[in-house]
Formats: C-alpha cells, sequence, structure tokens
C-alpha cells in the first residue's frame, strides 16, 4: 500500500495544488472582464450642467420628462405668432438639444382653451427650432387643446397658466419613454420636415 501511495502522491499532490501559484513565480495578471455595454439612461429631475451652444454652463432642469425653461414662451394674444421675449427659452430649449443627443425625440406641447390654436402654437415653436438649426426629426409639435390643465379655468389667472408651451422627452436613442406612444396622446400638428 505504501508502495502505491508512493507512485500516486505527485499525481495526488498535483491535483491538490491545482490553482495554487507557486512562491517564486509572480502572480499571473487578472483576466480583463468586458464591461457591460452602457444601459441608455433616462435624464433625472436633479440638473444637468453642461456647455450650452452660448459661452458658459446651462443648467437643464427636468420635472418627470418636461423641460423646465428659463421662462415662458408666449404668443401674441390669441395667435401662433411668437413673442421676441420667448427667445431665451427657445435658446435654452436649442441647447439642450445640442447638449443632450440621447433625447431622439423631443414633444412640443401646445396648450391652449382652442385645440387649433394649441396645434398651431406647437408648430410654430417647432418651426422656430428648425429655423435655428434643431434636427426636424427629433421634435414632434402636439396640440393638447385645454385637455390638460394645470389650474383652475374658471378665473382668468387659472386660464392664463392653462395656456402654455411643454417640452416632453418622448424618447431616448429611438425608444419611446415608458412605452408611450411619442404624441403623448395629443393631436399631431404638423411634420416640420416638410
Amino acid at each position: 500500500m505504501s508502495r502505491l501511495l508512493a507512485l500516486f502522491a505527485p499525481l495526488l499532490l498535483a491535483a491538490c495544488n491545482v490553482g495554487v501559484i507557486p512562491r517564486d513565480l509572480p502572480p499571473p495578471a487578472p483576466e480583463a472582464t468586458p464591461e457591460p455595454a452602457p444601459e441608455p439612461t433616462e435624464p433625472t429631475s436633479a440638473s444637468t450642467p453642461t456647455t450650452g451652444p452660448a459661452s458658459g454652463p446651462t443648467e437643464y432642469r427636468l420635472e418627470g420628462h418636461r423641460l423646465e425653461l428659463p421662462g415662458p414662451i408666449v404668443f401674441q394674444t390669441g395667435s401662433d405668432i411668437l413673442d421676441p421675449a420667448s427667445d431665451p427659452a427657445l435658446e435654452h430649449v436649442r441647447g439642450y438639444l445640442v447638449a443632450k443627443s440621447a433625447v431622439s425625440t423631443l414633444r412640443i406641447e401646445g396648450h391652449a382653451d382652442d385645440q387649433a390654436l394649441s396645434e398651431r402654437r406647437a408648430l410654430a415653436v417647432g418651426r422656430w427650432l428648425v429655423a435655428h438649426g434643431s434636427e426636424c426629426t427629433r421634435l414632434i409639435p402636439v396640440g393638447f387643446g385645454p385637455n390638460k390643465p394645470i389650474a383652475d379655468a374658471s378665473s382668468p389667472e387659472g386660464r392664463a397658466q392653462n395656456t402654455r408651451i411643454e417640452l416632453h422627452n418622448a424618447a431616448l436613442l429611438g425608444r419611446p419613454i415608458g412605452g408611450m406612444p411619442l404624441d403623448g396622446g395629443g393631436l399631431v400638428a404638423g411634420d416640420l420636415c416638410q
């Protein structure tokens, strides 16, 4: 038996030492593990400092998927003609599109007492953005009319708050956010690429 053990001892010892590194050899280099491809991330409600088209950093803030603007987008009373006072807010949106290339579709939501006016206003904002270098394929103008109020419409103040333009991320990297339709349930106002 001792003879048999002497015969197989080197084999048993080798089997027991599998994975053991002799002291006189340097340890092997760790194997590189491939990093997983990054998942597309949705912008969060936290601010994201980014350098915009103008000089200096610009902060882009989201509330859910809605882009917060530095001021309102306003129109001449009862029309779809943009007031020049809207330029800072519109430039902010343009800068956001430049800085956030992962946003493949930005929904421009028009809200007004009149459905047709809400659509025309959303279209006017989209046309301004396209005229100032934004890609038409990344924008979808949608009118909601009076269907999504944020205030009581029985007062002039409430109606003024309900008449607004909102901008929402609708798709990231070509995928609709939350499986929702790009139009968000509103009426598409037109094709900005035509």
